[in-house]
């Protein structure tokens, strides 16, 4: 089991005309302007892509420990000791 702390309440944002290179292979201002949308809360179903998920952490308590299984169920914990009892469902 690893944890990891995600201190992100959105996605990061990749915009297309500000790749390295990708003006020099269009023109295209639609394409320029695409935009990917990549999960910084580690919550997503479709990583590395944001699917939303990240609006399940935003009431979160920044001072707090929060562990999720893996339907997206969030739980705050009290100690870290916890996760080592947590049950396989918080675990991939």
């Amino acid at each position: 089991m690893r944890m990891i702390k995600h201190g992100r309440h959105h996605p990061y944002v990749l915009k297309m005309r500000d790749a390295p290179g990708y003006s020099n292979i269009t023109s295209d201002e639609k394409a320029l302007n695409y935009e990917l949308h990549l999960c910084a809360c580690g919550l997503s179903r479709n990583k590395p892509y944001c699917d939303g998920s990240h609006a399940k952490t935003k009431t979160e308590d920044a001072a707090k420990l929060y562990v999720y299984d893996l339907e997206g169920n969030g739980s705050e914990i009290e100690e870290t000791e916890q996760l080592a009892d947590a049950p396989n469902e918080y675990t991939e």
